[in-house]
């Protein structure tokens, strides 16, 4: 895959699927963004929503950018870890990601979090929305 540059245009919404999982076409650009000619910008891969993503498939961040790499498409990337979980433990991933709420952000990871969102969200609002609406802020309308 090409590298992508993270500073002139936002990752796939969070909210966008790929192989039956959200947050994987967003993953994906991210990588892109770790590949040589890249920029990652202030994005990052392996913590909080797509560190979830990445324990349930059961591999590290190091082997998932290196799955994007040597992969033409995203349906290559998806094909190498397909079949690690059922439809129905995907799907629950999928419900547990679009609900997850600021009031669900781990104490080791607030810190960051509110370094990037600020501290004065509501403890409902919806990751989800957070990360589209900074992706907004950033670069504007698509």
């Amino acid at each position: 895959m090409t590298p992508l540059d993270l500073t002139k245009e936002p990752p796939r919404s969070p909210r966008e699927e790929i192989g039956g999982l959200c947050m994987l076409p967003r993953m994906i650009d991210v990588a892109r963004a770790k590949l040589p000619g890249g920029n990652i910008g202030t994005y990052q891969i392996g913590r909080g929503l797509s560190g979830r993503v990445l324990a349930h498939l059961g591999i590290e961040v190091d082997e998932f950018v290196e799955a994007v790499r040597t992969a033409a498409t995203d349906e290559e990337v998806v094909a190498r870890f397909r079949g690690r979980r059922t439809t129905a433990e995907d799907r629950l991933l999928n419900a547990r990601l679009r609900g997850a709420t600021v009031a669900d952000v781990p104490d080791d990871l607030r810190p960051s979090f509110e370094q990037f969102y600020g501290n004065d969200l509501p403890p409902n609002r919806r990751i989800f929305d957070v990360l589209e609406e900074d992706d907004l802020r950033a670069f504007g309308p698509k």
